[in-house]
């Protein structure tokens, strides 16, 4: 089956921009100053019947892959790594690694929003309107305290399809886990069958995330314009602040740690390093794919580096599914910024924790296409009692952040294989012929 063509990032831009401008038009035209602020009955009326509608439609069709998407990525990525006995060793340090670089930059963004606070700064009005419209279940959801009892039943759901119609991202997490553990133990005929049917569900849900970015255009504009039509232009300079925090912690992610651990581990400078994946960066930036940037890192590795293909075939598939260090960042910062627009009050620090965790969790489910996170995301907010149609603040300038977190997921890619195959060699990574 043959996933529809990507909507050019082009046109779901065109959506931002154009809804931006036409609900700021109407809020400054006819929306009356508050507290509250009076809007008129005819663009409520448009907001309710046409605009959310159609938004509605985008981000349902992205919300209803989200269980199946988690639970069959994380299943078959621990089947994947069970069943490669021969190579346990390189298994091993290779998700080690990765999940160490996603905790990192998951810690790094959450950091740098509660240093910035991107989410503060709109008028009392406008945030108890958010609230009211996005707010969703967070009383209902948050506990007045932490016990040890209470994350157990978070952790381990006595029912996981009730944990999957509520939404517990813990309890689908370790169903999951739990189920790609045991494909492990079972006869290779059963295993191979139950490996097949879930990465055929995970690629019925990239399916459909597909045609939910066809959408995309149309419902970036209904969204944005719901938005700016009745809080005007104010919302637009706090998703300015929250773009600048994504993209500094993806930088200090991206060109700073990894650079480091390449440094540390495989004896590499950071210039040699960047020079050498220049090709691999720039597919990635331009793709905002994980999977569509593997054929070229593959040969990267092997051309540049001079990494042996049973080194490169291993680490860099696993990595265009698990090594998702950007996403983690961009989704903690998402989910903080969020969460400080929505919430009454902030979230504590073992709230933050959770949501480190959830972060590098999901970063490891989400599909290496354009967009693949957003499903994921939205599951995260419902976790901590943010709507997750609250997602609709961020989407229209999600595209370009896509391509910032997607080339510091390929970074990491890159950076892991260089690491993993200075310390299966007791020779120097081979130098490139440019060099």
């Amino acid at each position: 089956m043959s996933a529809p063509q990507a909507v050019p990032h082009t046109r779901i831009l065109a959506g931002l921009i154009l809804g931006a401008i036409v609900g700021c038009a109407v809020n400054l035209a006819f929306v009356e100053p508050g507290p509250p602020p009076k809007v008129p009955e005819w663009v409520r009326w448009i907001n309710a019947n046409i605009a959310e509608p159609v938004g509605q439609v985008f981000l349902r069709l992205l919300f209803i892959t989200v269980v199946p998407l988690v639970f069959s990525s994380l299943a078959v990525g621990v089947a994947h790594i069970g069943s490669l006995g021969a190579v346990g060793r390189v298994g091993g340090k290779t998700l080690g690694y990765f999940l160490l670089i996603s905790f990192i930059a998951a810690v790094i963004g959450i950091a740098l929003v509660n240093a910035v606070q991107p989410g503060e700064g709109l008028p009392a009005e406008t945030v108890a309107d958010l609230q009211k419209t996005y707010g969703g279940d967070a009383e209902k959801k948050k506990k007045a305290d932490f016990t040890v009892l209470e994350f157990v039943k978070q952790v381990i759901p006595n029912n996981p399809f009730a944990a999957a119609a509520n939404l517990e991202m813990l309890g689908i997490i370790t169903f999951a886990l739990l189920v790609g553990i045991g494909i492990t133990t079972l006869e290779p005929l059963k295993a191979e069958l139950i490996t097949r049917l879930l990465e055929a569900i995970g690629e019925l849900m990239v399916f459909i995330i597909h045609v939910a970015m066809k959408l995309a255009p149309f419902g970036v504009f209904c969204l944005i314009f719901t938005t700016t039509s009745q809080f005007g232009f104010s919302l637009l300079t706090l998703l300015g602040k929250y773009a600048a925090v994504v993209i500094a912690g993806l930088a200090i992610q991206g060109f700073i740690v990894l650079p480091i651990f390449v440094k540390v581990f495989a004896g590499m400078g950071p210039r040699e390093f960047f020079h050498k994946i220049r090709t691999s960066m720039v597919t990635a930036f331009s793709t905002s794919s994980s999977s569509a940037t593997l054929p070229t890192n593959i040969r990267v590795a092997q051309t540049e580096f001079g990494i042996p293909m049973k080194i490169a075939g291993f680490v860099l598939p696993l990595g265009a599914t698990m090594c998702m260090a950007g996403t983690a960042l961009f989704e903690g910062v998402t989910v903080m910024f969020l969460a400080q627009v929505m919430l009454p009050e902030a979230l504590s620090f073992g709230d933050q924790v959770v949501v480190v965790i959830l972060c590098v969790l999901t970063a490891v489910g989400a599909a290496g296409v354009p967009g693949g996170s957003i499903p994921l995301l939205m599951l995260v907010l419902a976790s901590i009692g943010v709507q997750p149609g609250a997602i609709a603040l961020i989407l229209g300038i999600d595209r370009i952040l896509d391509m910032c977190r997607t080339t510091v997921n390929n970074i990491g890619d890159m950076s892991a294989v260089v690491i993993v195959a200075k310390s299966e060699s007791t020779e120097p990574v081979a130098p490139s012929a440019t060099t």
